[in-house]
């Protein structure tokens, strides 16, 4: 019973003094949070949001209160990047505040370009980093961009602890030992005294195959490692305020792994979660991230366990953990979770993401904290991949949506599903082993959802209902085309 207490202590919120409300922007998105006297689940705060300049109001989706903390949380979408905006919060009981924020530019100024050699292995120290002013570009001309992995090195590109204001751009990066890009802990999996943060990191553009160990992190499990192909490792660091902050990674084509994961259920393991390579692997580090516009998919015959995922599931802060979007990504041939969002997800936005070939689209369980939202994101051929080797049976797909928990220390936070496309999933919203609640559900065409009325409260309604502030301001149909929503030549300035 301590150690319930204890586990219910860290991940709910902590409690919000009265405060004036603040902002925390991405390129498309704005994170609001307010902590004003008088608030209440009973007393609506109304968001209305414009460019700074503009004579008109738009409406935003209302925050939502968090009576664990007393406090207002809750984001604006699908804005202008490099763009100031007004944003005016009102209470029901008439309170307001109005802040100015500014959403991030996609123009990053270049300080310096390193042009990286050909077959040698980058490393990229806190010496060689930028600054506010300016970023250190990692580049190589096609033909010279190559860098092909050894049985010495664990990563072809290693991003040091304490490198800032740096981006890896351009390179082919293949058949590397276990990872492509490794953002790097400092002393591994020893302490990291007096290490600084990693920060404003752009990884854009790059090509990655070929790469993941076998049965390094389980001897003689015949068993492919869950390398991930962009991996973030941050597993053994204690302080939060040392974990990456700001991570792009943008326009990669990430494709046909060494090994394959296996199967829910397959003849050479039976039934056993899946273990394998992962497009990207974030294990606990950090937040205030984008993920967007990459390609992760596989033509070899080897699958993924995840697309893009992380850890701690179970805690409030997990991957992505807060203030951080995933969206443009076309995702296939995965035996798992096209994405897991799991964890904190605070103020957390996924949508505009294409998923083919997987077993659940999007896992969202937990939700500790929130909200989250979910919207537009589009499941097709969801069929045998449970059990590749049997039938194509219904009742062997995953759902659109994995959420809940049987630990209700990491249940509790607000999760919202706008407008979100998969025919063929085997529910809309299931339960993962235990309540899955306080979510929104509107306008989305997917089988009926397999949740517990009694699991409560929630609001689910799989037909049309209407307009969503913010969130209906766009045609459905707007999927990118694969990552051509991103021009190397853009973020780049």
């Amino acid at each position: 019973m301590k150690t319930l207490a204890m586990l219910m202590l860290a991940a709910a919120p902590l409690a919000a003094l009265a405060a004036p409300p603040s902002a925390v922007s991405t390129f498309h998105s704005i994170g609001l949070y307010w902590s004003p006297e008088g608030g209440s689940g009973s007393n609506a705060a109304r968001v209305q949001f414009r460019p700074a300049g503009s004579s008109e109001w738009r409406q935003g989706l209302d925050l939502w209160f968090d009576a664990r903390n007393n406090e207002y949380r809750g984001s604006l979408v699908e804005l202008e990047p490099g763009t100031s905006y007004e944003v005016r919060l009102a209470l029901a009981s008439g309170q307001q505040e109005i802040l100015k924020t500014q959403t991030w530019s996609e123009k990053f100024p270049i300080r310096k370009t390193v042009q990286v050699a050909a077959g040698k292995r980058l490393v990229i120290k806190p010496d060689d980093s930028g600054d506010e002013k300016g970023y250190v570009l990692f580049t190589a001309p096609a033909g010279q961009n190559v860098i092909d992995g050894n049985d010495t090195d664990d990563a072809c590109v290693v991003i040091q602890q304490g490198a800032h204001h740096v981006i890896v751009r351009g390179l082919v990066l293949k058949d590397c030992k276990r990872y492509g890009v490794l953002i790097q802990r400092q002393g591994g999996d020893k302490e990291a005294s007096g290490a600084a943060q990693t920060t404003d990191v752009v990884i854009e553009g790059n090509e990655i195959s070929g790469w993941g160990g076998y049965e390094i992190q389980k001897p003689n499990s015949r068993l492919a490692d869950s390398d991930g192909a962009i991996h973030c490792n941050y597993y053994r660091e204690k302080d939060d305020a040392k974990r990456p902050d700001r991570i792009i990674v943008q326009g990669n084509r990430i494709r046909d792994p060494r090994h394959s994961a296996n199967p829910w259920q397959s003849e050479a393991h039976g039934h056993m979660h899946p273990y394998g390579p992962l497009g990207m692997m974030f294990d606990r580090c950090g937040s205030h991230h984008v993920i967007r516009y990459n390609e992760i998919g596989s033509k070899n015959g080897n699958r993924f366990k995840d697309g893009i995922g992380g850890a701690d599931n179970f805690s409030a802060a997990g991957f992505p953990w807060a203030d951080s979007d995933i969206y443009g990504n076309r995702i296939a041939e995965v035996y798992d979770d096209g994405i897991e969002a799991e964890g904190g997800n605070r103020n957390v936005r996924i949508w505009n993401n294409h998923l083919k070939h997987v077993y659940v689209a999007i896992a969202n369980a937990t939700v500790a904290t929130g909200p989250i939202y979910v919207w537009r994101n589009v499941a097709e051929g969801m069929a045998r991949m449970y059990q590749p080797e049997g039938f194509a049976r219904k009742d062997q797909r995953g759902p659109f949506i994995k959420a809940g928990s049987k630990r209700p220390e990491v249940n509790g936070g607000r999760a919202y599903y706008f407008h979100n496309t998969g025919p063929d999933a085997g529910a809309g919203i299931a339960r993962s082993g235990g309540p899955a609640y306080n979510f929104v559900a509107r306008n989305n065409k997917w089988p009926a959802s397999r949740v517990n009325p009694a699991d409560g409260p929630f609001d689910l309604k799989e037909g049309r209902s209407g307009e969503i502030p913010n969130f209906s301001d766009r045609d459905a149909s707007a999927i990118r085309s694969g990552a051509s929503g991103y021009r190397a030549d853009r973020p780049g300035g």
